[in-house]
């Protein structure tokens, strides 16, 4: 009888639905099946013989592989993305699930698509595969690719928590994540709102981060690859055969003697010192598996789930950007540098070397800022400094008052810092509050080291944080006294200080004065940029001094805060970021000290302005003894420098060295005893005229 044997076939069918899916091996499918194409450097048939280095990072990214992440802290224009669309290929060729695909931004997303979109019509065995794209077809476009009806590849920003929450897939690629915000949306880690699509695929899922890093310390490549085997790529020197790395401290290069032209660069090996040429290159990297001796050596045993590698652009390959290429790019950035200029440097660092960056490379730590404090009596100004500034920043609890000496070319010195315990809720005429504190500070005479009384010429108070209208009320009321309310601003390019300020409505003592306070902008971004390019100088222009008996926290504060650049639709942006938790004051002080200082218009300042100021401060010894002349001095002030304007009132040298007590409105209660021992304070004429700019008290 011809019957077909039911129970034969049941058992084949069984036994073939257990056998194991085939292995996918990623380096071994790109070579087989990935066109790369016609626009790109090197058409055609997908080889490793461009990238030996990427051929570990294929094979860990193979489903077979025990790890569950992977981590590509590479140099840019490397084989990042290629390898990420090798992966993609051969999952959506041999491993069908939903892929999730995550980039920066909108354009990045676009870009990235079309690369896909060309891929997928290069390579025969994907184009069988994925949808054909046709209008008003879901299933094929920019952000969505299906494949074999139940899969599908989803591209898209990580810029919203929403676009990481929609999707579950068990592979997921995330290109550039040092470009991501660290807080999306206020919901967390990109990194854990990413790796929480593929919860319900815990045994089979895998992970691939690529990105060049950005600054040190706030960068997430270099904490992702910290979690793994922290690998660098180590090639033999063709003279002695030691395997080692491609290093910045071994590179090496020459200028033309004549034409001073840099016209060779070249690396030395650390074991036997000799030479070693660009048309060495193709055959160190070349890798076991293509008969050489380069290889991965990890440096770290990892977390058990992360594989980390790391490259620069010393190792791309020949036809690709040179080593002498390299070399120029370097030399620009150190002669930036030197400058002040640290742009140059970083994006070397970060886009060449694959590293990140500390933008005070000579001044980085609390420790090396304390070791060059320096021994000088608080309170008194050195013989250079001839202005003196104050500011504060408010606390719930507490004001912190920060005051700076002036000199030439804005050398600074900080004099005094302290602290006033006390609600700055409390009404400016309350007795004992800090207002009152804060007041008694401002019109204590300061010390030259001449002898001669030195006033504060300005101060400003912080209107941020939780007591706006608190410094609304005490600053509306003072602006005779050269008292500024500051608001910090981290808009690009934003100046150190506006050049107008704008009006603010107040509400004090149960009366609404429309435009009753003038509220000033100050660029904090581009303050910060020129503490921090000047804090390795010891003395001269711009230096800036610390006193050996400031507390200990003033100098951690003081380094706390570092630059990064995020991505915002395409485009860097620089930005100062604070670490959570940490403090920051004794740095906001400084910087709006640099603001009121700037407001002075002393960074206009030639050196005959600064003569002619100690002249009128400090008269020649010649003059000492010499009879006042019986002139009006109230109406006819002394010469001034030209960006010097003076109160009409009040000659400038009384402005600056004499105790005032003026009236406020309302007037203050007597004032609590302050922590400082104070001289008598002499009355003096009414303050004049408030002076916005460069006015000089």
């Amino acid at each position: 009888m011809n019957l077909a044997d039911g129970y034969g076939l049941m058992v084949a069918a069984a036994i073939e639905g257990m056998r194991p899916d085939p292995e996918l091996q990623c380096d071994v499918w790109a070579e087989k099946f990935m066109q790369l194409p016609q626009s790109g450097p090197k058409p055609g048939p997908f080889r490793f013989d461009r990238s030996y280095p990427a051929r570990r990072v294929h094979q860990v990214l193979s489903p077979g592989h025990p790890c569950k992440r992977v981590v590509a802290k590479v140099a840019s224009q490397m084989f990042k993305t290629q390898t990420a669309l090798n992966w993609i290929a051969s999952l959506i060729h041999c491993r069908p699930r939903n892929i999730l695909a995550l980039q920066p931004t909108d354009t990045l997303v676009k870009r990235f698509s079309a690369r896909v979109t060309t891929m997928i019509r290069n390579v025969p065995v994907l184009a069988e595969r994925v949808a054909a794209s046709k209008s008003r077809d879901s299933r094929n476009t920019v952000q969505a690719k299906d494949f074999l009806g139940d899969a599908t590849l989803f591209m898209n920003t990580a810029g919203s928590a929403a676009n990481l929450a929609e999707v579950s897939a068990p592979y997921i690629y995330v290109d550039e994540i040092d470009r991501l915000l660290l807080n999306i949306d206020g919901e967390g880690d990109p990194v854990r709102l990413a790796e929480a699509r593929a919860s319900q695929y815990e045994n089979d899922c895998k992970f691939f981060y690529t990105s060049s890093p950005a600054i040190e310390g706030f960068s997430k490549i270099d904490e992702l690859f910290a979690r793994g085997t922290q690998e660098y790529y180590h090639v033999p020197c063709p003279h002695c055969e030691h395997l080692h790395v491609l290093a910045l401290e071994n590179f090496r290069f020459a200028r033309d003697e004549q034409t001073g032209f840099m016209d060779r660069a070249w690396f030395v090996c650390p074991a036997c010192g000799c030479e070693i040429d660009e048309r060495h290159k193709t055959a160190m990297l070349r890798d076991v598996a293509a008969g050489g001796q380069a290889r991965w050596v990890a440096t770290s045993k990892g977390d058990g789930e992360t594989v980390s590698f790391t490259l620069s652009a010393f190792y791309m390959p020949v036809g690709a950007i040179t080593w002498l290429t390299l070399a120029r790019d370097y030399s620009h950035a150190k002669a930036q540098l030197q400058r002040g200029d640290h742009n140059a440097m970083q994006v070397f660092y970060n886009t060449r070397l694959g590293l990140s960056y500390k933008n005070a490379e000579t001044i980085t730590t609390a420790t090396q800022l304390r070791d060059r404090a320096e021994k000088y009596p608080l309170r008194v100004l050195p013989d250079p400094a001839l202005v003196a500034t104050m500011t504060a920043d408010t606390q719930p609890d507490r004001l912190e008052v920060q005051i700076e000496a002036w000199g030439p070319g804005l050398e600074h010195w900080v004099i005094d810092y302290i602290v006033l315990q006390g609600s700055p809720s409390e009404p400016p005429e309350a007795p004992g509050s800090v207002w009152q504190r804060l007041d008694e500070i401002r019109r204590t005479p300061l010390l030259h080291a001449s002898g001669r009384p030195i006033m504060i010429s300005a101060y400003g108070i912080d209107a941020g944080g939780a007591n706006t209208q608190d410094v609304y009320n005490y600053g509306s009321a003072r602006r005779p006294l050269n008292c500024t309310v500051l608001h910090g601003s981290s808009r690009p390019n934003k100046p150190i200080m506006g050049s107008s300020p704008s009006r603010v409505d107040i509400d004090w003592g149960g009366s609404k004065t429309p435009g009753g306070v003038e509220l000033w902008t100050v660029g904090t971004d581009v303050a910060k940029d020129w503490l921090s390019n000047r804090m390795h100088l010891a003395e001269g222009a711009g230096a800036m001094h610390f006193n050996q008996t400031l507390p200990i926290e003033w100098f951690d504060q003081m380094v706390v805060e570092q630059p990064r650049v995020r991505w915002h639709k395409g485009r860097a942006i620089r930005e100062w970021i604070k670490p959570n938790g940490k403090r920051n004051e004794a740095w906001d002080v400084s910087v709006y000290n640099l603001a009121i200082a700037h407001q002075l218009g002393l960074h206009k300042w030639t050196p005959l302005d600064w003569q002619r100021l100690r002249d009128k401060l400090i008269p020649p010894i010649g003059d000492l003894f010499a009879p006042v002349p019986a002139t009006d001095t109230a109406t006819q002030p002394p010469a001034a420098p030209a960006d010097l304007p003076v109160q009409t009132s009040v000659p400038a040298e009384r402005a600056i060295a004499a105790p005032a007590a003026q009236p406020l409105a309302p007037p203050p209660a007597a004032a609590a005893t302050p922590s400082i021992p104070l001289p008598p304070i002499a009355p003096s004429a009414p303050a004049g005229r408030r002076i916005y700019s460069k006015g000089i008290r």
